[in-house]
């Protein structure tokens, strides 16, 4: 594996080369999280693609700027690092604000993306009953502070549950934030968070779809907020694509790839071979 730090108009993008042969895969995680979620995906895809992942902005290893957290922002790093790494083409599998970013950047360039794989995210609209104070309230609250890493994350595997070896895989290299106050938070800046999630209120994610030229494969998880709100969304925005496809596995939640990981390999790898 080869690691990356990409410059992207002054900002530091990371970005992890985990192979360079076959068709270019890139990997997008979800907000608050990194590259490293994807640990226990991509060695089932490293034989046949040239497989990347990349730590978007205010996350993970990369640059943790005050402002810029829009998705076209977002999408424009994306694209830094393809062109910086010579990638023309690829094939893109999100998670939640993955996904965002990803449509994004489909919706931008069309011709550049060859398949796109959205595992819950950008299946719906932002809830329109909630006001954009309600919408980001989370983000208001005041960041957890823990005394030590070790302390951080025997918090995490009493909380982020079920614990599993794949979710270990996450913390084996964790550096949380310092703080001035000598404690540590996690990695991601919740005022950094809080602007994603703004931009995320204002935006038509249905118009996304418009301009995308590409396969899709949607993957709305069975137990996480409402299935049938999201296959209403996927079916309202389904004429507007040359090719798409939805795949509910069954007992899915948000984060699929820590406890359905073989079950969202052999989907994606299902999906691609179907061209």
């Amino acid at each position: 594996m080869k690691e990356h730090m990409i410059d992207s108009n002054g900002i530091g993008i990371q970005v992890y080369e985990y192979s360079q042969k076959g068709e270019p895969l890139v990997f997008l995680h979800y907000m608050g999280g990194s590259s490293a979620i994807w640990r226990g995906i991509i060695p089932s895809f490293i034989e046949k693609y040239h497989v990347i992942a990349i730590d978007l902005r205010g996350h993970g290893k990369s640059d943790q700027p005050e402002t810029g957290y829009q998705l076209v922002t977002l999408a424009e790093d994306v694209r830094t690092v393809l062109d910086t790494l010579g990638i023309k083409k690829v094939n893109i599998v999100g998670s939640s604000l993955g996904c965002y970013v990803g449509t994004k950047f489909a919706s931008i360039y069309p011709e550049r993306v060859l398949s796109l794989v959205n595992s819950e995210g950008a299946l719906v609209e932002i809830d329109p009953d909630k006001t954009k104070e309600e919408h980001l309230e989370y983000f208001s609250v005041p960041e957890q502070e823990f005394e030590s890493k070790q302390e951080l994350i025997q918090f995490m595997k009493e909380t982020w549950l079920p614990w599993n070896k794949e979710r270990e895989r996450v913390l084996v290299d964790y550096e949380p934030r310092k703080l001035e106050n000598g404690k540590v938070t996690f990695t991601s800046k919740k005022e950094n968070l809080r602007e994603i999630a703004e931009d995320l209120y204002d935006t038509r994610i249905s118009e996304f779809y418009n301009n995308i030229q590409c396969r899709v494969l949607f993957l709305p998880a069975e137990k996480e907020g409402d299935l049938n709100k999201k296959l209403q969304f996927i079916k309202s925005v389904e004429p507007n694509l040359k090719n798409s496809s939805t795949v509910v596995i069954p007992g899915t939640s948000h984060a699929m790839m820590f406890d359905h990981p073989k079950e969202l390999i052999d989907v994606i790898i299902n999906f691609f071979d179907e061209r």
